[in-house]
Formats: C-alpha cells, sequence, structure tokens
C-alpha cells in the first residue's frame, strides 16, 4: 500500500469521529416564596387606602355641590337686581365674587407648595409601597398649618421644622408598617422603623384584636402564631 493512501484513509478515519459536545449546566433560578404577612399587610393597606379615597371623594363631590348651589343663587340674585336697576348691588355683588374666586385660587397655590414640600422629604424615606407612601403623606398633611413666616409646621408647635415632624412621624411605633423595615449593621440586627414586640395575649384571637395589634403582629412577623 502506497503512502498516499494509507494518508487518505487516515483523514477518513479522523473524519467519521463523532464529535464530543459539552452541554453547560443550566443554572436554575431560584424561586421567591411570596410571604404570607407581607400579603396580609399589603391587603389592610390597600383597604385603609381605598376608604381613605372614597372619603375624600364623598367630601369633594358634597362641596362641589355646594359650591354649584351657591353659584346658582348668586347669579340669579345678580339678574334679580340687575333687572330692578340696582346696577351698583350688582356690580358689588360680582366683585365679592371675584374675589372669594381669587381667594379659592390662592389657597389652592398655597396648598400646592406645601404637598411639594412634604413630598420632597418623603422622598428620603423608604415605604413599603406607594400605598403607605400616600396614607403618610395625608396624615402629615392633616396635621399641618402656616406660622407667621408662611411656612408649614405642625400644629403643635412642638417642632422647628417640617423635617422634623417628618422624622418623628416615621420613628413613632403607630406609623412603623408604613416602611419597609432596614437592618443596621453592628453586633446586632435592629430593624429601623419597626415596632417593638406588642404586648397581647398569646391565647387571644386573631379576630379579638384591633385592627393596630394585627398591623404591627404583621409587620413584626408575629402574626402566624395567632389563632383565627
Amino acid at each position: 500500500m502506497s503512502e498516499e493512501t494509507k494518508i487518505e484513509e487516515e483523514k477518513v478515519e479522523e473524519t467519521n469521529e463523532p464529535e464530543v459536545t459539552t452541554e453547560e449546566p443550566v443554572e436554575q433560578q431560584e424561586t421567591k416564596s411570596p410571604d404570607p404577612m407581607e400579603d396580609e399587610l399589603s391587603q389592610r393597606l390597600a383597604k385603609m387606602k381605598s376608604n381613605m379615597d372614597r372619603m375624600s371623594k364623598e367630601r369633594d363631590d358634597a362641596l362641589k355641590k355646594a359650591a354649584e348651589l351657591e353659584k346658582r343663587e348668586k347669579d340669579a340674585k345678580i339678574k334679580s337686581l340687575e333687572e330692578e336697576g340696582k346696577h351698583k348691588e350688582a356690580s358689588d355683588l360680582k366683585i365679592k365674587d371675584l374675589e372669594a374666586k381669587l381667594q379659592v385660587y390662592e389657597e389652592e397655590n398655597v396648598k400646592l407648595n406645601r404637598d411639594g414640600a412634604v413630598q420632597g422629604i418623603l422622598n428620603s424615606f423608604d415605604f413599603r409601597n406607594e400605598k403607605s407612601r400616600q396614607m403618610a403623606f395625608h396624615d402629615i398633611v392633616a396635621q399641618l398649618v402656616q406660622n407667621e413666616n408662611k411656612q408649614w409646621v405642625h400644629q403643635s408647635g412642638t417642632f422647628d421644622s417640617l423635617k422634623d415632624f417628618v422624622e418623628d412621624y416615621s420613628k413613632n411605633e403607630d406609623n412603623s408598617f408604613l416602611f419597609k423595615p432596614k437592618l443596621n449593621s453592628g453586633a446586632g440586627t435592629i430593624q429601623a422603623n419597626s415596632p417593638t414586640t406588642p404586648v397581647t395575649n398569646p391565647s387571644k384571637k386573631l379576630s379579638e384584636m384591633t385592627q393596630d395589634e394585627v398591623l404591627k403582629l404583621a409587620s413584626t412577623g408575629k402574626l402566624g402564631s395567632f389563632k383565627y
């Protein structure tokens, strides 16, 4: 057999060898199981937010109807004065109405400035969700008044600034369920903006607890240890 023939046979044998492929292991993604306590808290926050929205809408609707009724009465009064030839009285009433509308616009502008200041401070806090942020916002705004310098402060006058009040609000145990717990580095693990262990009777059923007690238990991971 010639050398050329041997070389050709060796090439054929090499090409006929099966290719060995290695499959890279597929990384399995860990699926995070839902936290029942977090779901319970989210549902309660959603319900509270829904109630607040409903009451706010009812109030706005009532104010709107009252404003419409007042406008119709004023228009009828002005028309009656003009028909009677009392043009000065009609003009005075129109001016008074315009001044009232201007005051409303000014108050709305003040409220917008107030809301912007509060929202700016709240941006530095880590809320559980948007619903809890809105709850905190409405609760804080309801406690504000303007001082003689046209600055928004707490109605009690015990805080030097709006920022001081909001920071104190975030550290209050009653409001801790609105914020995400944060872990602090150090000798021990501490949760920021979280309440201490609530004093409750272990034999007390969940249905017998107040809403605040349930929310505190949920935020501290104690909800599963109580009976329904």
